[in-house]
């Protein structure tokens, strides 16, 4: 379950990079508020990982997958997706990236998750302009929905290819829910 930190007043971008936190923690700041989150389970850091081998070669060098970082979107709100695609140029090791960057946002929901997976990132990422991607576990199984930044969300199950700026992207969620998942 999420823990969320509300102050007198809103913390500021600024306010939140400033805090001294564990770096085991996963720290979000929504609306102004800081979100905790739970350490995820094993599968979860497996699905991240083949998502990001498949996201990597279908688009190649020419972009960077990252894996649970910051994106500062606004002065109150630093989501760290679970990955997201930016361009690889211009790269800056040192910067925080900025929403303006991201092609793509991905958060695969574990149990302590939902309510931020499901509602408050999606709206975040579709003001900011980025398209997303939500994956869930079914039981042995993965489903993807896909939520583009207009219209209602597009569910996808076992191989689908999906446009990641404008590049075919396979995706094949029953090999990674075998790998993730085992059986």
């Amino acid at each position: 379950m999420n823990s969320i930190l509300y102050t007198s007043d809103p913390f500021t971008t600024k306010e939140f990079f400033a805090l001294d936190v564990d770096e085991k923690l996963k720290v979000e700041l929504f609306g102004g508020a800081l979100a905790v989150s739970p350490s995820p389970k094993h599968w979860h850091g497996l699905v991240s990982l083949k998502l990001r081998d498949a996201l990597t070669t279908a688009l190649g060098e020419s972009f960077i997958v990252y894996l649970d970082l910051d994106v500062i979107v606004d002065e109150e709100n630093v989501p760290r997706p679970d990955a997201f695609v930016v361009r690889s140029e211009p790269y800056d090791p040192d910067r925080v990236t900025e929403a303006a960057d991201v092609l793509l946002a991905v958060e695969i929901m574990s149990p302590g998750s939902q309510v931020n997976d499901r509602r408050i990132k999606p709206s975040l990422y579709r003001d900011a302009g980025i398209p997303s991607w939500r994956i869930e576990r079914s039981g042995k199984h993965l489903v993807l929905f896909e939520i583009p930044l207009s219209g209602e969300e597009v569910t996808h199950l076992d191989q689908v290819t999906l446009k990641v700026a404008g590049i075919d992207v396979p995706i094949d969620l029953e090999a990674i829910a075998r790998y993730a998942l085992g059986g």
